[in-house]
């Protein structure tokens, strides 16, 4: 899709904002004016945020190269926002179209009990459900695929290190065959709480599902020697957890791979190919381990029921 300057004019007869996104500007593009004085609008990509939004419409968009919309709640006030892909000096980029509902307007589309609360709640639980994973609650592939080329974007912009691990639980098939995969299931939800409840969330960290028992967790501006203590950190709580399911207590172990981003890496299959290699020596030095460029730390692996 192609859009003049033209039609951007007619648009903003209709919609609150009008506004590009592209989040791999430098310096970022500046933000639109609102035509509705009472339509404040703070972004990440424009440089006015310090906070970016856990599910970008705009960068799905740029992705997927389809149209999506969500309603998003800002200081009492319901937006309904949509993102489409635009082609723009031959990359893509995404046409954000942003209006102000009123509340009677969303209350209509969803009537509920309560008034703010419970719509709000709402709102935000559907927000999730794109970048959740149903089973363990934590962040899901899309989201992966979304924010990591960010992170590379950010990390060369400003020329600050981070580091991708890759956790992957071990013997996880033969828990599955000697439990049953709802025991696997509880076992994937308690591996992540652990994970969830001891990053660095202050730091910007975030944790999530890859697939299957493999787990991905970003450490944001985190060069490799500190990166692999903090994985160390998370092995250790995993091996020293007693995991209580509806089997009994499990003893459950993981080895970790741990990549800290060089500036080479040109998209995320390199970044990948590059932590599970470390992952892969984890596993080779006998799991239970944790695996980086320069170190390896490794201890006895067992998985029995306690």
């Amino acid at each position: 899709m192609t859009t003049p300057a033209t039609d951007l004019t007619i648009l903003e007869k209709y919609y609150d904002i009008v506004q590009i996104i592209d989040p791999f500007a430098t310096p970022p593009l500046p933000p639109a004016a609102s035509n509705n004085p009472q339509c404040q609008w703070e972004c990440y990509h424009l440089g006015n945020s310090g906070l970016v939004c856990k599910n970008c419409v705009s960068l799905q968009s740029i992705q997927e190269k389809e149209t999506f919309i969500k309603i998003e709640v800002r200081k009492g006030k319901f937006y309904m926002i949509t993102a489409m892909p635009l082609e723009l000096d031959g990359r893509t980029v995404a046409l954000e179209l942003i209006k102000c509902v009123s509340e009677k307007t969303v209350e209509s589309f969803l009537p509920m009990p309560g008034k703010g609360t419970n719509l709000c709640r709402s709102i935000a639980k559907l927000n999730d459900l794109a970048i959740k994973d149903a089973l363990t609650n934590i962040f899901n592939r899309r989201y992966i695929d979304e924010q990591l080329p960010l992170e590379i974007s950010l990390a060369k912009q400003h020329n600050l290190p981070f580091s991708i691990v890759m956790a992957d639980i071990d013997y996880f098939k033969q828990i599955n065959d000697q439990y049953g995969h709802l025991v696997g299931d509880e076992v994937l939800k308690l591996f992540a709480t652990q994970l969830q409840n001891n990053i660095r969330t202050s730091n910007g960290d975030w944790i999530a599902r890859y697939g299957g028992e493999e787990f991905l967790i970003v450490l944001s501006n985190c060069p490799e020697s500190p990166a692999y203590k903090v994985t160390e950190k998370f092995r250790k709580i995993i091996d020293q957890t007693p995991f209580t399911t509806s089997a009994g207590q499990l003893h459950i172990t993981a080895s970790f791979g741990v990549h800290t981003f060089s500036g080479q890496e040109n998209d995320l299959r390199q970044l990948f190919d590059k932590v599970d290699s470390q992952l892969y020596h984890a596993k080779q030095a006998g799991r239970n381990c944790t695996a980086s460029k320069n170190r390896t730390k490794s201890c006895q692996v067992y998985c029995q029921q306690h």
